[in-house]
């Protein structure tokens, strides 16, 4: 985690630049096999959205929230939603999903300090928080379960006092609407040598079960930083460990020390730390890496800790500009990956100043691009069915790397990526089915359609990202 510190390794220089197109289905049932093991095959259907459930009537002009300019999100707004909380999630292959067998569509927030909150005797802070969230349209907060020897209020919160607390820190948030991701081993470099770090996970898994709200147990914090006990960057201790969670409650072993996630999918759920180290646009489309992971190993992939956002911009490790914010939640939407919130205020479980309101107010917004009822898939630009044949590209920056990341200098009338998203249904009076995705606009970045695709209007509109609705015009 970003207040701890990172080791990675450098990203590869180079833009990122896809044409994605996204077939939209409502999900009816999923054939779920035994955790860990991936689901064989989802079992879907394609149905109009005007009678999906959860499908929304058109909004005749466009909303405007704090700070975040022309948009119109076609789900509806957090205080009209249902209840999230509905019962113990479950893994069923890419995707987590209720005890019914209906989608969950992850929206999580970083509040890492909440659980000392509650050790600490600060339930009023907790409450203030957890309200905030679920009001803005969060439905899981990532909360750390301990951190020894660390920056937290209480400087050595220990295991001890953070399985103590971890019960009614949950109660808590189900109070409150909201499911928990509980990551459990952090800075386990401080505690001593004969801790039995596998039963903490145990323990905490133990609470979890009870509780019917934990989303994730997430065993360790990014599993090969130096803050980590030698034995957390074994992938086969991690494996041993979560195997001591109850069975049915999600866990991922935590995030590795590159995208591909290869070495912590023994777990039903991957959590994936991004590179932070690349230009705005060209980091930001690299949400691409985590849905390759995802078909690949047919888990459930979430964009753990990414780049987070702050009052005041700092470079490669927070952004201040809402747009940026809103084009997570948007490209998290079209892949079908879960993604988190990370900003500096929810380090320690504060309700945020204002910018970063604005940003989280954005994120929401961006997720909620196509309604809900709707799973989408893609392709690649030039691919047989893509609405979008060419564009205008951004020049490679020519990144020399991590240490020295060079200011990306605009390349006038491009874009960075296009993506779209295209539903096999052509509703004629409903919210934004089949969208293009601009991220990294600079002017006129000339768009070859393939015919007989075209814009139909203005979904969002930002000064570097735009989103359109698009249909076939026969």
């Amino acid at each position: 985690m970003c207040a701890i510190g990172r080791n990675r390794r450098p990203a590869a220089p180079g833009w990122i630049v896809l044409t994605i197109v996204a077939t939209a289905w409502t999900l009816t049932s999923i054939d779920c096999g035994p955790v860990p093991e991936p689901v064989a095959r989802t079992v879907i259907q394609p149905v109009h959205p005007a009678s999906a459930p959860g499908a929304t009537a058109p909004l005749s002009e466009p909303v405007t929230q704090s700070g975040v300019p022309q948009v119109t999100p076609p789900a509806p707004e957090p205080g009209a939603r249902g209840r999230q909380v509905r019962g113990q999630l479950r893994a069923a292959g890419r995707w987590l999903v209720y005890p019914d067998g209906s989608r969950f569509r992850w929206r999580g927030v970083t509040g890492f300090m909440l659980n000392e909150q509650v050790s600490s005797g600060r339930e009023t802070d907790a409450t203030a928080f957890l309200s905030w969230a679920n009001r803005t349209g969060f439905n899981v907060v990532r909360v750390l379960m301990m951190l020894p020897k660390g920056w937290f209020t209480d400087k050595d919160f220990t295991p001890e006092k953070g399985l103590a607390a971890l019960a009614r820190t949950l109660a808590l948030a189900r109070d409150a609407d909201m499911y928990v991701e509980v990551t459990v081993l952090a800075n386990t470099g401080s505690l001593p040598a004969k801790a039995d770090l596998g039963s903490y996970v145990e323990r905490a898994g133990q609470v979890c079960a009870v509780a019917t709200n934990c989303a994730l147990v997430e065993v360790a914090n990014e599993v090969f930083h130096l803050t980590q006990r030698a034995d957390v960057h074994d992938p086969n201790n991690l494996t041993r460990w979560a195997a001591r969670v109850p069975a049915g409650i999600p866990t991922a072993l935590g995030a590795p020390d590159d995208e591909n996630g290869s070495l912590v999918a023994s777990a039903p759920v991957i959590t994936i730390h991004l590179d932070r180290s690349r230009d705005r646009w060209s980091r930001l489309s690299r949400v691409r890496a985590l849905a390759e992971t995802s078909a690949s190993t047919q888990r459930f992939v979430i964009d753990n800790e990414p780049l987070g956002a702050d009052e005041v911009e700092q470079p490669q490790k927070r952004d201040n500009l809402p747009e940026a914010f809103f084009a997570q939640g948007a490209l998290s939407r079209v892949f079908e990956v879960g993604s988190n919130f990370h900003f500096e205020d929810g380090l320690r479980a504060k309700v945020p100043r204002p910018i970063q309101q604005q940003c989280a107010e954005a994120f929401i917004a961006g997720t909620r691009i196509v309604n809900d009822a709707y799973m989408l898939t893609f392709q690649d630009a030039g691919w047989p069915y893509a609405p979008v044949q060419k564009a205008r590209f951004a020049k490679d920056p020519s990144v020399s790397g991590a240490a020295s990341h060079p200011k990306t200098v605009p390349t006038p009338d491009a874009v960075v990526a296009a993506y779209a998203g295209l539903t096999q249904v052509f509703p004629s009076n409903s919210a934004p089915s089949s969208v293009l995705l601009l991220i990294g606009v600079e002017g006129d970045p000339v768009i070859e359609w393939r015919q007989p695709w075209q814009k139909t209007g203005v979904v969002a509109e930002f000064p570097h990202v735009r989103i359109w609705s698009i249909a076939r015009t026969r």
